[in-house]
């Protein structure tokens, strides 16, 4: 009689514990707040674990897309343009960047990407100059790559460059005879780039990004013609503020 009731007692308990799910590793420690009960999980250390935690695995892998604004102010060195020599220029821009990039692991928190960016650059003059005017331009899809360390699954930071050709339709230069003549032309673009994103859910963070970038425009080797043989730098230094979405 005394073997029945302890082996109905063991099945009993055995049944209670399967109800609460209690388990050897996490164990939840309801809190009430209201009307409700927030669940906070802890490991066998005592720490608690973010939420995203489970999801991001310590570092944010794989697609990213944004979508960011830049400005910048820029300086226009005038090597050789039509009748300029030695001249510079200073203008200010706004960019319009869409970037995509793949992140990988290395190891720990650390990683790299690999990516693409492409966008619209619209130039202001600081003045309205009787010699040079600078060109809106597009930034054709390019190269860029770096390095990221997600410190949590809230928040990484990154640096890294980049290589792509800046296409400007209309440079105009204004010519001994009085007339102004206009140029479309190709430059090769070189970018540094440091930043972080901040995530403010699971997938969304807003982007931020300080950026360097020098583009040289060279006439092509073929070429004849009088404004196209033209020698120009320019060089950009700013930021770029946006939205980043993370397709975990």
């Amino acid at each position: 009689m005394q073997k029945n009731t302890l082996f109905l007692n063991v099945r009993k308990l055995a049944f209670v514990l399967l109800i609460l799910n209690i388990s050897p590793v996490y164990a939840e420690d309801a809190a009430p707040s209201g009307d409700k009960m927030m669940t906070v999980k802890a490991d066998p250390q005592g720490v608690a674990l973010n939420e995203w935690d489970r999801y991001v695995r310590k570092f944010r892998r794989d697609h990213n897309l944004s979508l960011s604004i830049g400005f910048a102010e820029t300086k226009w060195e005038v090597r050789k343009f039509g009748d300029l020599r030695g001249k510079n220029y200073k203008s200010t821009q706004e960019s319009f960047i869409l970037d995509y990039s793949f992140h990988i692991l290395i190891a720990g928190k650390s990683g790299y990407f690999l990516g693409t960016n492409s966008g619209y650059v619209y130039t202001r003059p600081d003045n309205i100059d009787n010699e040079f005017r600078p060109s809106h331009s597009w930034l054709l899809p390019g190269v860029r790559g770096g390095v990221v360390y997600n410190y949590d699954s809230s928040g990484r930071i990154f640096i890294g460059g980049g290589a792509q050709l800046e296409r400007f339709n209309e440079l105009r230069t204004h010519r001994v005879t009085g007339d102004w003549n206009n140029a479309a032309m190709t430059g090769e673009s070189v970018q540094m780039f440091a930043g972080m994103d901040l995530f403010f859910s699971l997938n969304s963070s807003i982007h931020f990004a300080w950026t360097e970038t020098r583009c040289t425009l060279q006439k092509p080797q073929e070429s004849t013609d009088y404004l196209v043989n033209a020698t120009i730098v320019k060089r950009s230094l700013g930021g770029e503020l946006g939205l980043l979405y993370h397709f975990l």
